[in-house]
C-alpha cells in the first residue's frame, strides 16, 4: 500500500525536484566547457561545498532505507557505520590529501600509475567501474525505486528508470560542478528532514532511554560472538572499509580533488566529519524509533517510510512531502556522483590515456557525457539482481567489506612502503575479483560465518601476498618512489597555503580536535 499523501505533499515534493534540477542545469550553463571544469569543477570548490557534498554523496537509500532497517533489527551498534568513519577521515586528511591535491591528481587510478605503473592503474580503474556500476549504482537505483514504489505506489521499474533519467540529466549536462552544488541543497534537506523525524520520534517514544532500549540494542560495541555485528567486525570496518571509502574512493574523493586549495580540501573533510555526528541521528536512530513504534514489522526495510508516515503525516503543511523529497534527493545525490565518477574514469583513464592522448577539452566532455549515459543504462539493467538480497544494507556491506581489503593494502603500501611495486600492486588488486564473489559463494554454500570477521581474517593473508609478490620483481628506482612516498612534512600545509591572513578560526588543528573530542565523548557514553 502506498503512503497516504495530501495534495500539498505532492506539490512540495514536485517543487523540490524541480528546484534541484533547475540548480543543476543553471550551474551547467555557467561552467566553461573545459575538461577540468566538467570533471573537477575547475578546481574551485570551497570547503563547505566539499563537506556538504561528501555527506550527500555518502547517504542514499542504503542508509535511509537499508541502515534504518538494519538499526531496526540490531539497535545502536549500527551507528558505527556513521560515527566510526572519523578515523578514516583523519587518515585521508593527513596522508592522502597532500598527494592528491599537490600533485593535481584527477582520478585514483591515475595516482597508482604515478606511484607504480600502468597495469595497476588499469586494474584499479576496471575494478572501480565494475563495483560502482554493479554494486553501488545498481543498488542505489533499486533501493530508490523501491522507496518511490512504497511511498507513491509507482511501478518499481518505472521508478528506477525515472530516477536514472532525472539525476542523470543535470549530471550529464554540468559534470562535477552540477553534482556538488545540487548536493549542498540535498545535504541541507536530508539532514534537516532526518533530524525532524528523529526529534518527533524521540518525543513519541518517551525520551532517550526508551528509544535506546536495553541489552545489546543499547550499545555501540557488541560481544565478539554476536552473530551479525561483533565488535571485531566493527573494527575491521573502521580499518579497511571506511579507509577504502574515504581514502581511495573516486566518487567520494572527486570533490576533494576539485578543491580550491589544500586547506579547503582538509577543511571540507573536517566539516563532513562534524556533519556526520548529526547524520547518525537522521539515518540510524529512526530505526530504533521504529522498533518501539512498530515492533513486529515483517520487512525492516519498510521502517523509515512507516515512521515518516506516522510521525510527520499528522503535522500537515506538506512536511511529509518534504521529508520524502529529502529521501529521494539523497538517492539522486549518490546516483549523480557515481555517474560522474564513472564517466571521469572512463574518459581520463581509458579514452585519453589509451585511445586518444591528443583529445581536446570539447571531445573529452562529449565522451564524458556519453559514458555517463551508458553507465546509468547498465546500472538500470542490473537492478533485478540486487532484489535477491534479504537486506539492502547487507547487500552493500558484504560486497564492500571484502573488496576493501586488497584496495586498502595497496594504497597504504603505496604511501608508506618503498619496496612495493607495480607487479605486487596489480596482483593484489586483482584479488578484488574473488573477494567480490565471496558473499554469493557464502550464500550458495550456506556457510555460517560472520562476513565482517571473515574480512578481517583475510586481511593477514592479503598483506602477506602483497609482501611476497613485492619481492618477485625489482624495486622501483629510488628517485621515482621518493616523489610519491609519504613524508612527515606532509602533515603540514604548504607555505603557499599559509600565506596571507589566517585568523584562529581557520586553524584546522583546532576544528579537527573539536570534532574528534565529540566522537570520543559519544563512544564513551554509548560504549
Amino acid at each position: 500500500m502506498p503512503v497516504e499523501l495530501s495534495p500539498l505533499d505532492y506539490l512540495v515534493f514536485t517543487l523540490y525536484m524541480l528546484v534541484v534540477v533547475t540548480i543543476g542545469f543553471w550551474v551547467a550553463r555557467r561552467e566553461k566547457t573545459s575538461s577540468q571544469s566538467y570533471f573537477l569543477a575547475g578546481r574551485r570548490l570551497p570547503w563547505f561545498a566539499i563537506g556538504a557534498s561528501l555527506i550527500a554523496s555518502s547517504i542514499s537509500t542504503e542508509q535511509f532505507i537499508g541502515e534504518v532497517g538494519f538499526a531496526y533489527r540490531y539497535g545502536l551498534a549500527v551507528a558505527n557505520w556513521e560515527w566510526g568513519v572519523f578515523p578514516a577521515m583523519t587518515v585521508m586528511i593527513l596522508f592522502f590529501v597532500p598527494f592528491y591535491v599537490r600533485r593535481q591528481i584527477s582520478t585514483m587510478p591515475e595516482w597508482l600509475e604515478h606511484r607504480f605503473g600502468p597495469s595497476s592503474r588499469f586494474a584499479f580503474a576496471v575494478i572501480t567501474l565494475l563495483s560502482y556500476t554493479f554494486i553501488n549504482l545498481a543498488g542505489v537505483l533499486f533501493a530508490g525505486g523501491l522507496a518511490l514504489h512504497t511511498i507513491f505506489g509507482v511501478n518499481l521499474w518505472y521508478a528506477i528508470i525515472a530516477l536514472a533519467i532525472v539525476a542523470g540529466a543535470y549530471t550529464v549536462a554540468g559534470g562535477l560542478a552540477s553534482v556538488v552544488w545540487t548536493d549542498v541543497l540535498q545535504a541541507t534537506l536530508l539532514l534537516g528532514a532526518g533530524l525532524l523525524v528523529f526529534l518527533l520520534g524521540l518525543h513519541e517514544v518517551g525520551g532517550w532511554e526508551a528509544m535506546r532500549g536495553t541489552g545489546d540494542r543499547a550499545h555501540l560495541m557488541l560481544s565478539a560472538n554476536h552473530p551479525v555485528l561483533p565488535w571485531t567486525g566493527i573494527l575491521v570496518g573502521m580499518a579497511s572499509t571506511n579507509l577504502w571509502y574515504y581514502g581511495t574512493n573516486q566518487y567520494i574523493n572527486q570533490r576533494v580533488l576539485g578543491a580550491r586549495t589544500e586547506w579547503h580540501a582538509r577543511a571540507g573533510i573536517i566539516f563532513a566529519g562534524f556533519l556526520g555526528i548529526f547524520l547518525t541521528l537522521a539515518v540510524c536512530f529512526p530505526g530504533l524509533i521504529a522498533y518501539r513504534l512498530f515492533p513486529n514489522l515483517a520487512n525492516p526495510d519498510q521502517a523509515y517510510p512507516k515512521v515518516v508516515s506516522h510521525l510527520v503525516g499528522p503535522l500537515g503543511y506538506g512536511l511529509r512531502g518534504l521529508i520524502f523529497a529529502g529521501l529521494i534527493g539523497a538517492i539522486m545525490s549518490t546516483i549523480d556522483s557515481l555517474a560522474n565518477s564513472c564517466s571521469t574514469i572512463l574518459t581520463i583513464d581509458f579514452y585519453k590515456r589509451l585511445w586518444k592522448p591528443s583529445a581536446g577539452d570539447r571531445e573529452m566532455v562529449t565522451v564524458g557525457r556519453l559514458t555517463a549515459v551508458a553507465v546509468l543504462a547498465i546500472g538500470v539493467l542490473w537492478t533485478p539482481v540486487v532484489g535477491r538480497w534479504e537486506s539492502l544494507f547487507g547487500y552493500f556491506q558484504e560486497c564492500w567489506f571484502f573488496m576493501a581489503v586488497p584496495i586498502v593494502v595497496v594504497f597504504v603500501s603505496a604511501l608508506l612502503w618503498p619496496r612495493s611495486n607495480n607487479f605486487s600492486a596489480t596482483a593484489t588488486l586483482l584479488l578484488c575479483i574473488p573477494m567480490a564473489l565471496l558473499p554469493a559463494v557464502l550464500k550458495v554454500l550456506s556457510w555460517e560465518i560472520n562476513s565482517f570477521n571473515l574480512a578481517g581474517i583475510l586481511l593477514a593473508p592479503v598483506i602477506a601476498f602483497h609482501i611476497v609478490t613485492s619481492y618477485c620483481r625489482p624495486a622501483l628506482p629510488a628517485e621515482v618512489v621518493d616523489r610519491w612516498i609519504w613524508k612527515p612534512s606532509m602533515l603540514f600545509l604548504l607555505e603557499s597555503d599559509k600565506a596571507g591572513r589566517h585568523p584562529w578560526y581557520k586553524n584546522l588543528v583546532l576544528w579537527w580536535s573539536v570534532v574528534a573530542a565529540a566522537y570520543i565523548v559519544l563512544y564513551m557514553i554509548f560504549w
